[in-house]
């Protein structure tokens, strides 16, 4: 009998434990005050360019409640501070570039409101989040970055009016948009520092609408600098080795006379920075043994008057078979026309590989009546031994009957070519591979956004496939380009060679140029405007806005 008593004593207390660990399991909510019950679920935040989309789950306990939220904004977590708050009835809200500032590091916190039965909750506080903000600025071209000025171009907007100029590490300034200039959308910024970065910013009211980072050219230090009508002949064939003489606004004339480069580099740059306002009427720029090279920038050069055959054009010191190391070829910001022959010959080595050159590179350029004749290649570089050629945002037009040959089996690295964000038109003759004939010579070939028109020439044949290169290790590249009238001549659409070749991203869209055109712009509306391989305009850039 005392068994059972000591028995019923132990079960009496568990099985009062077991039914209140059962009636605490039927509230899972016991414990919990109103306030955390009533707090706002996780927050969810989208963003886009201008606007921040938040919205956030409904707390447990708002069944058949009308709910009002308020929502802090602070860019501090902590939110010591509020930058602003807005009240709502709905489970979100979206903010825009009126109240965010782009590229600042925003939090958002939310609450429910107190109603009659309940306070308010606790708040629910989000991560970090920003807004990039609009981009109104378009690229800056190269050619209009000078050392004290550059030129900002943006998507005509009516009512930008400022941009602020900040130089790294110094205080911004702000410059009035008048109303003509934001609907034109350029602006020429002049007045800065060499060699200096600057960031750019456009506003519309408060609201930041782009944000562009420019460096302004460094300071050319000039071995001696000239006036218009001065003898230009005489002072590059006496100026030193890496001279650079300055030209200022005006026509300079070589006359019936050579540019003779005599074993050193020299490089004519105009003082404005503006092809258009400094020209020189050229006969030829020749290159004479090893160390000779020539840099042209910001210039019109043209060949016309003095009857040039060839723009540029390498020989030996005394005879054509001598062997040359040659210092490159860089051309920057020019205009070159009328030259019949070629724009540059390099095949008067003995045998392949006598003569050499580091880099030939064109850049932001126009190129046109060159190779009239039919005698010779654009790039006639047969023989010469060659790291690179690049030649970028540029436009070539009436250049004769192929753009480039190299075709000389020359041992050692192939040759690195590039051709992108260039526009061509009206060229090709004489059966020849358009683009480039290399031949059993290993090349690397690359052309890239870039628009290609009306060829061949009229009355002109060339081959049905634009180039020839089947050397070992040879490798080409053809993609983001558009073509249209691109035919051998006899109806026959032209092709890319089917080996060795890689092509993504080409087009076909008619632009409406014929072999006259000499004005490239694209059309507003035109596809040609995002096909490039980054989502931009295909072509020179000059001709995109």
């Amino acid at each position: 009998m005392k068994t059972n008593i000591f028995s019923i004593r132990i079960l009496v207390p568990l099985f009062m434990m077991l039914l209140s660990a059962s009636a605490c399991k039927k509230d899972p909510n016991e414990g919990l005050g109103a306030p955390r019950l009533f707090k706002p679920g996780g927050i969810s935040i989208k963003t886009e360019a201008t606007s921040a989309k938040i919205t956030w789950a409904a707390p447990v306990l708002s069944a058949k409640l009308n709910l009002s939220y308020l929502t802090e904004f602070s860019q501090d977590s902590t939110f010591s501070s509020s930058e602003f708050s807005i009240k709502t009835d709905t489970i979100g809200a979206v903010v825009t570039d009126e109240k965010l500032i782009v590229r600042k590091k925003y939090y958002v916190r939310v609450r429910a409101e107190a109603t009659a039965t309940q306070p308010e909750s606790q708040w629910q506080v989000s991560s970090g989040f920003s807004i990039t903000g609009e981009q109104l600025f378009l690229p800056v071209r190269e050619l209009e970055i000078l050392e004290t000025q550059f030129t900002l171009r943006w998507k005509p907007t009516a009512g930008l009016d400022k941009i602020t100029l900040t130089p790294k590490d110094g205080t911004a300034t702000n410059l009035p948009i008048s109303a003509s200039e934001a609907t034109a959308g350029v602006k020429t910024v002049s007045g800065l520092l060499p060699g200096t970065t600057y960031a750019s910013e456009i506003f519309l009211g408060s609201r930041s609408k782009g944000l562009l980072e420019i460096s302004t050219l460094a300071t050319t230090v000039y071995t001696t600098i000239l006036n218009s009508g001065a003898d230009i002949v005489a002072a590059v064939n006496a100026a030193g080795n890496n001279a650079v003489i300055g030209l200022n606004p005006g026509t300079y004339s070589a006359g019936s006379a050579n540019f003779t480069l005599l074993q050193k580099s020299v490089t004519l740059k105009s003082t404005s920075g503006n092809p258009k306002d400094t020209k020189v009427n050229f006969k030829e720029f020749t290159l004479r043994g090893t160390g000779a090279g020539i840099g042209l920038d910001g210039i019109e050069l043209d060949g016309k008057a003095s009857g040039s055959l060839y723009f540029i054009n390498p020989t030996g010191v005394l005879a054509d078979a001598e062997k040359a190391e040659f210092a490159s070829v860089k051309i920057n910001n020019c205009i070159i026309h009328s030259a019949t022959t070629s724009f540059l010959r390099a095949n008067r080595g003995a045998a392949a590989g006598d003569y050499k050159i580091d880099q030939i590179v064109v850049k932001n350029s126009v190129v046109y009546d060159i190779g009239s004749t039919l005698g010779y290649i654009c790039f006639h570089l047969d023989k010469l031994q060659f790291n690179a050629l690049s030649v970028t945002k540029s436009t070539f037009y009436d250049i004769g009957q192929a753009f480039l040959s190299c075709s000389t089996v020359i041992a050692g690295s192939p040759p690195i070519i590039t051709v992108d964000y260039c526009t061509f038109n009206n060229f090709g003759a004489n059966g020849r591979y358009i683009f480039m004939d290399a031949g059993a010579n290993p090349v690397r070939f690359s052309m890239t956004n870039s628009i290609i028109a009306n060829v061949p020439r009229p009355s002109g044949t060339v081959n049905g496939v634009t180039m020839r290169a089947t050397g070992a290790g040879t490798t080409l590249v053809f993609s983001y380009n558009n073509t249209f009238n691109f035919t051998n001549g006899s109806g026959a659409a032209l092709t890319q060679p089917s080996a060795n070749t890689s092509q993504a991203g080409n087009l076909a869209i008619g632009l409406g140029w014929d072999v006259t055109t000499n004005n490239f712009t694209l059309p507003a509306t035109s596809p040609l405007r995002t096909a490039g391989s980054s989502g931009v305009a295909i072509g020179d850039p000059r001709w995109t806005y």
